[in-house]
This record gives structure tokens, C-alpha cells and sequence, in this order.
């Protein structure tokens, strides 16, 4: 049975939330340790501050045999209301898939091999370079999820220096003080100008379509999916109602999004959080010219070598799901890797 309080945690209590993240020691993006790092910081240090009691599920897939694994390259924070796991997916694993010589993470596996083994009632599916607004994690802290809601949330870029060594509500003030753009459910904007780099304002927006309608020319559900691979909440039962993120010999480009819709029909309500609970997303260095992997599948759009999920084929699971009014699953019931004993070490 879980236990749970509204002050301080119970030791040796089931967490409340589950965030489940995915990485390898690759330095991808560039300076990643030290993205991660301030992810592991921030994140450890707003659970204890907020008393959530929570579990931090980081699937370290395919590590690279010339780097230290994660638990050794990155320090981690003393018991307190954050537990961390690391569940490790072999590189033998890996290369049973697809396309593995030439991709070294495959985001949506990873995840949902860590949403398969998450444990608490409510799973959020984010990434390494992701800051949550002290807003965000109050509210998260409250305690007040629904198992019938779909939440998401705009994400915000910061640029990738950020500081050092300074108190996390510093950083995050840095952080809210220095937005480039904004990824919004209508489209992504340019935090100086407030001009659309894509998307559309909303006024716009709906009347597309409005008139698309009229036309006879169907669109899937206008869902929050711009970004969502960054900040997906759902219930652990909704997440296995669905069967994680669709299980595709591809980039993840596209796939987070499908993983709404499929969600939405699935019969949960999605609900937007606004500003100012808002998520800070670190970019990548300036310099960096590593090859694209991992989380890096935006960056990989030109590489014909790896596939990717058309939008067009994303349009048409997603129209097919609007006009039966059901999900489409497509995963089997072994989904996240349920047929593998995948090592797992808690570090804190």
C-alpha cells in the first residue's frame, strides 16, 4: 500500500510521480554531463524543497564501452524525497533493432522500458535537458493529478549557457529572465519579436480549421503535441492502456505526438499548464558538431540513412483515430522491453 502525507515524505513510501528520462554517455548536444547534471541538481533539490515524494527513472541505453556509465560519471544527490533508479539497456539489446548501427539511442524504447517499470501512480516521460519552474513543481507537489487528464505544458528554450554553481532558484530565474522561443500549441515562437518560427496564431488557426472543414478536408485533433517529448504526465494506467509511445524502427520525430492523440482517444482529458508553471529546456552548445542520436532526432530530419515517421502517415493514424472516436495501438502487450531482465542499480 502506498503511503503518502502532505508535509514530509514517508520513508520507505511508494513515490507519487515517476519522471522518467533516457540518455547515454555520448556527449551529444554537447557539454551533456553537464546538462544532465544540472538536471539531476535541480531536480533533487526541488523534490526535497517541495517534499514530493517521487523516483527518478533514468534508462541509460547502449552506453558507449569507451565512457563511464552514468552512475559513475554523474553525482547524485544524498537520500531525500527523490529516489533515483538507473535501468540499463545492454548494447546486445540494442543491436537486435533496426537501424542500430547507425542510431544510438532509440528515445520512445528507452522511455517506455522506464514507463514499463516506473512505480509510481502518475509517470512523467521528460528528458535530460529539461528544468521544471518552481511553479510547476508546487503544483506537482499538491498532489492534486487526475488519472482522467492528459498533461502538458509549453516549453521554453533557454540558451545553453547557463550558469554554474549557483542555488537552483538562481538558475531558474536565469532561466525565466532569458527565453529564446516557445514551443506553444499553436506553433513555436520567437520570445523577442513574439513572431511564429512555425505554427500559426490561434486566431488563425481556427479558422484553417474551420474552413478545412468546410471543405471536406479533415485534420486530426488540435492537441498540444509540439514539443510533448518533453513533458508528457499521464497515469501509469493510461500509459499502460495505451502501451507506451509507439514502438517504431525510426527517429522519434513525430512519435511523441502520436503517443497524444492515441492517449487523448484513449479517453483522458488533455490539460494545458500555464505560465507561470512553465518547463526550461537547455539548448545544445552553439559549437557542437557531434553526429545526431539519441534525443537529437530534430537534428537528424536530412539523414535518409534513418527513417522517420512521416507526417503524413502521423496526419492519417491521427485522422483515422478522430473519425472512429477509439485509439489505435499499436504496440504488442510485451511493449518497453517486458520480455528482458534489464539491470537495474539504485544509486540514491
Amino acid at each position: 500500500m502506498a503511503l503518502y502525507s502532505s508535509g514530509t515524505a514517508v520513508v520507505g513510501s511508494l513515490p507519487y510521480l515517476s519522471f522518467v528520462v533516457t540518455s547515454r554517455n555520448d556527449n551529444h548536444g554537447g557539454r551533456l554531463l553537464f546538462r544532465m547534471q544540472t538536471f539531476v541538481d535541480c531536480l533533487a533539490d526541488q523534490c526535497n524543497r517541495y517534499q514530493l515524494p517521487s523516483e527518478l527513472v533514468l534508462v541509460e541505453w547502449n552506453p558507449p564501452p569507451n565512457q563511464p556509465q552514468l552512475a559513475e560519471a554523474l553525482r547524485w544527490p544524498k537520500p531525500g524525497s527523490c529516489s533515483v533508479r538507473i535501468i540499463q539497456v545492454s548494447a546486445e539489446i540494442h543491436q537486435r533493432f533496426e537501424h542500430s548501427d547507425k542510431l544510438g539511442l532509440y528515445q520512445m524504447r528507452a522511455k517506455n522500458a522506464g514507463i514499463r517499470r516506473a512505480e509510481a501512480p502518475f509517470v512523467l516521460a521528460t528528458n535530460v535537458d529539461i528544468l521544471f519552474s518552481d511553479e510547476l513543481m508546487g503544483f506537482l507537489a499538491s498532489k492534486c493529478l487526475r488519472e482522467d487528464r492528459m498533461y502538458r505544458i509549453d516549453r521554453c528554450d533557454v540558451p545553453a549557457d547557463v550558469p554554474e554553481g549557483v542555488p537552483v532558484t538562481q538558475l531558474l530565474e536565469f532561466c525565466r529572465r532569458n527565453v529564446t522561443r516557445i514551443h506553444t500549441r499553436w506553433g513555436s515562437i520567437d520570445a523577442k519579436t513574439g513572431r511564429y518560427a512555425d505554427g500559426a496564431p490561434p486566431w488563425k488557426a481556427v479558422i484553417g480549421d474551420f474552413c478545412g472543414a468546410l471543405a471536406g478536408r479533415p485534420r486530426e485533433k488540435r492537441l498540444h503535441t509540439n514539443a510533448s517529448g518533453d513533458f508528457t504526465l499521464l497515469s501509469k494506467e493510461t500509459w499502460f492502456k495505451i502501451r507506451g509511445y509507439p514502438e517504431l524502427a525510426a527517429l522519434s520525430v513525430h512519435i511523441d505526438g502520436l503517443g497524444c492523440q492515441t492517449a487523448y482517444y484513449s479517453g483522458v482529458r488533455e490539460q494545458i499548464l500555464a505560465p507561470p508553471m512553465q518547463i526550461y529546456h537547455i539548448e545544445h552548445s552553439a559549437d557542437c558538431s557531434s553526429k545526431p542520436e539519441g534525443d537529437g532526432a530534430l537534428m537528424a530530419r536530412a539523414d535518409s540513412e534513418i527513417p522517420q515517421l512521416p507526417y503524413s502517415e502521423y496526419r492519417e493514424i491521427a485522422i483515422r483515430m478522430r473519425r472512429e472516436c477509439r485509439p489505435i495501438v499499436l504496440n504488442q502487450d510485451n511493449w518497453g522491453l517486458q520480455d528482458h531482465g534489464l539491470r537495474e542499480q539504485r544509486v540514491c
